[in-house]
């Protein structure tokens, strides 16, 4: 048996030790809003929105979509500003080689939400704004009334009139395609349908997953998977950092170069077995393979892992800042 050092001992088994947990089932599909009047469907604050979102989840489980067409990776970031009835939304979506996004200033108005495009420099310049310190300027935006989000029962559940903010449309160019159609949250299920989707169909809608970052180390040894105990040539960084839904970074000799493999974190449904899991994986760049993962149930604060020849310890980060612009 080849046994490795551990690198450094202490600190990964603290790591592994988190991981024991046990998994948490769930039923392998996206979560969908509860009936109008139960408990989980009160009343949500729209600040309960702030956060980052991805639907890595909803493209990975390997169901074929209804439509035939699988919905396209969509990145989310919900901002706030400095009222409480505001914030700022962007959207990045991507396709093939193609990329497109969406900025909106989203209000709460009443019992809708309107959004607001950016008119100038002024108004895009807060969505670099991480401090929720932006306070709204009438005039850097334009109202898109038409285009509300009118609330449905008494849940966090919105939706437009297609046919009233059609007519918008063809003046917004193509930040039309990412204007939200319909808006729904239960607990950190963000489920939005675009004016993009309807191009996979009536009801087609993404299905994203609240982001959690983690941080933390790893320990890379030079001869790579094919290292002996007796290799001490240990590679160590402790800046990693990389998100629960499909976050993925290059593992990094001490030189900063690459080494030809990646971590990737990400929450996955095993319908088979109706388990939901976060698995941590070790990925080989040149053929996207799969060398080996853990997983943890998919509310893990800590994982890790230890291959021999690579030892990776994570946690979830408190401070929660966005990774994205």
């Amino acid at each position: 048996m080849r046994v490795f050092p551990l690198i450094p001992s202490a600190l990964v088994a603290l790591l592994l030790a988190g991981c024991a947990a046990p998994m948490s089932r769930g039923n392998g599909a996206a979560a969908t809003p509860a009936p109008a009047g139960s408990a989980s469907s009160r009343a949500t604050a729209l600040r309960d929105l702030v956060g980052e979102y991805d639907n890595h989840a909803q493209r990975g489980d390997g169901a074929p979509p209804a439509s035939g067409f699988a919905p396209p990776p969509l990145h989310q970031w919900l901002r706030p500003t400095h009222a409480a009835d505001a914030l700022l939304w962007r959207l990045q979506q991507s396709s093939g080689t193609a990329a497109s996004e969406g900025r909106w200033l989203l209000r709460e108005e009443g019992a809708a939400l309107v959004p607001y495009r950016p008119l100038n420099a002024a108004a895009n310049a807060a969505f670099d704004d991480k401090g929720a310190s932006y306070r709204f300027q009438a005039a850097d935006w334009a109202p898109l009334g038409a285009c509300a989000l009118q609330r449905r029962g008494s849940g966090f559940d919105y939706r437009v009139d297609a046919a009233a903010c059609s007519a918008l449309l063809p003046g917004l160019g193509a930040a039309a395609a990412l204007l939200p159609q319909r808006l729904s949250l239960v607990g950190d299920t963000l489920t939005l349908a675009t004016v993009s989707d309807s191009a996979r169909g009536a009801d087609a809608v993404t299905v994203s997953h609240r982001v959690r970052w983690f941080a933390g180390w790893d320990a890379l040894n030079g001869a790579g998977p094919r290292a002996t105990p007796e290799n001490s040539d240990w590679h160590l960084r402790r800046d990693l950092r990389l998100h629960s839904e499909g976050g993925r970074i290059p593992l990094r000799w001490r030189d900063g170069s690459e080494s030809g493999y990646s971590l990737e974190l990400a929450r996955l449904n095993y319908r088979e077995s109706n388990t939901e899991v976060l698995r941590l994986a070790v990925i080989e760049d040149v053929s996207g393979r799969t060398l080996s993962y853990a997983w943890a149930n998919p509310e893990a604060t800590r994982i890790g892992l230890n291959l021999g020849w690579l030892q990776v310890g994570l946690d979830q980060d408190s401070g929660q800042a966005s990774g994205g612009p």
